[in-house]
């Protein structure tokens, strides 16, 4: 990518896509909490407690993706395009490689896996039929992530948009037909969701491809002269990616052991958390994007050194995303009672949800200042100080989790003031990090 072209980056024209594909991603979690919710409360409790679980495959791969947009488009800014495809092409490997791993993994193990996380009896069969399916996805999952970052890293976050509307629209259609029956199918319930899942992120992985070789034109070289071109950006990709994605795995694992404490607070609670997560998913979208935006620019400008405008991008991005976290969850603390009579007319989960709702307004602005930071230090190359304080904080907060929620009674509402604290405390020891401007000397370039 020219100079000329880094220079016109903007923060907006970048994010918006990509909020709108986050906001999609949501919209469909949601439809599939929704067509759950239809088999009962045990159904739609079992979703939440398997997200944490799922969450080690949707939410550790794109981050771990983003390893190779932040280490293409620092070579982009740099003006060392020959080091371009090899960093695509390695991260293609890598990506398709863990989603396989992931994939066989989940298959192996569906029937052990809701014995693992402490599920009650009841919603055990609904996980083993639900994950004996949904292991085919990350397979597809990853080789798409991995196609998606080349998309970011060449400022084409308006294809990727694109790519994900396509496959959200197949994913809530194929839902609804397997799960009601439609054109003449038996319905399939639960199977059928996990089935639609699978096969639109197939349909996802096919759509990106063509994008990525036909729109974008960027041609893979299948020659032995590109392993050692490959070879010699490893080393660099792993120094952003390992870091990016170790956080993200840590929390996942963390949400499980999590999950397994909040499983003996009884349907109602959990209930409760799980459909309150699927109100987070709007202000993490907007924070997440801004964020991913700002990596784009953030990296680009740090391969071609030009600092000041590093850190003006940082700082417009936390301000944005703070502010939008604040506004939308004290709107959504509100309007709580129409909010959860969507999912549930139960007065007790409405309690709950509530207080849980008002701990967001403060638990979510600090969030954006953890992702934004933690985003910003992985693009210029400090990554390893954001995951060590993430590691370090995720598993330190869980006995303290253990004690508000079940040892001294606090239940639900205890537990989410834990996660709150965590955030806050993250999203500052974060932000001190940038301003120490420690990153000046750090990069790959």
């Amino acid at each position: 990518m020219p100079q000329a072209a880094v220079n016109k980056l903007k923060l907006f024209s970048l994010a918006w896509p990509i909020l709108i594909e986050q906001l999609t991603s949501g919209i469909v979690v949601m439809a599939d909490i929704y067509f759950l919710s239809l088999l009962g409360e045990e159904a739609a409790a079992t979703a939440g407690l398997l997200m944490p679980y799922l969450w080690i495959g949707f939410f550790v791969l794109p981050m771990l993706s983003t390893g190779g947009t932040a280490a293409a488009s620092q070579y982009y800014g740099a003006n060392k395009l020959d080091k371009v495809v090899p960093v695509f092409m390695t991260n293609v490997v890598l990506l398709g490689l863990a989603g396989l791993a992931f994939s066989l993994f989940t298959y192996l193990n569906f029937d052990n896996i809701a014995l693992w996380l402490n599920f009650p009896v009841q919603m055990q069969t609904y996980a083993e039929e639900y994950l004996a399916i949904m292991a085919f996805t990350f397979g597809f999952f990853g080789l798409r992530c991995a196609y998606g970052s080349i998309l970011a890293a060449k400022a084409m976050t308006n294809w990727n948009m694109l790519a994900s509307l396509l496959t959200n629209v197949m994913n809530i259609f194929l839902n609804a037909t397997f799960f009601f029956g439609w054109f003449g199918l038996e319905p399939m319930g639960l199977k059928g969701i996990a089935l639609g899942t699978v096969l639109s992120y197939a349909f996802a992985c096919v759509v990106v491809m063509l994008i990525v070789h036909i729109k974008a034109q960027v041609s893979f070289e299948f020659t032995w002269a590109i392993l050692p071109r490959m070879r010699a950006v490893i080393k660099p990709l792993i120094k952003i990616a390992i870091p990016s994605a170790a956080e993200p795995a840590n929390y996942t694992l963390q949400q499980i052991v999590v999950a397994g404490i909040l499983a003996s607070l009884g349907v109602l609670a959990v209930s409760s958390y799980t459909f309150v997560l699927r109100f987070l998913f709007i202000s993490m979208a907007v924070s997440w994007s801004l964020a991913a935006a700002g990596q784009i620019i953030m990296a680009h400008h740090m391969g071609a050194r030009k600092l000041d405008e590093v850190d003006a991008t940082y700082n417009r991005c936390i301000k944005l995303a703070m502010l939008f976290a604040f506004a939308n969850m004290s709107l959504f603390a509100w309007c709580y009672q129409p909010l959860i009579s969507l999912f549930s007319d139960d007065p007790q989960v409405a309690f709950y949800a509530k207080w849980l709702l008002i701990i967001c307004i403060v638990m979510e602005p600090f969030r954006a200042i953890n992702i934004v930071a933690g985003m910003g230090l992985k693009a210029v190359g400090d990554g390893r100080f954001a995951a060590t304080v993430g590691v370090a904080f995720i598993w330190g907060v869980v006995p303290i989790i253990y004690l508000c929620s079940i040892s001294w009674q606090l239940g639900i509402i205890g537990a989410w003031a834990c996660f709150a604290l965590d955030e806050v405390i993250r999203g500052l020891i974060n932000h001190w990090r940038w301003k120490t401007y420690r990153w000046h000397n750090m990069g790959i370039t």
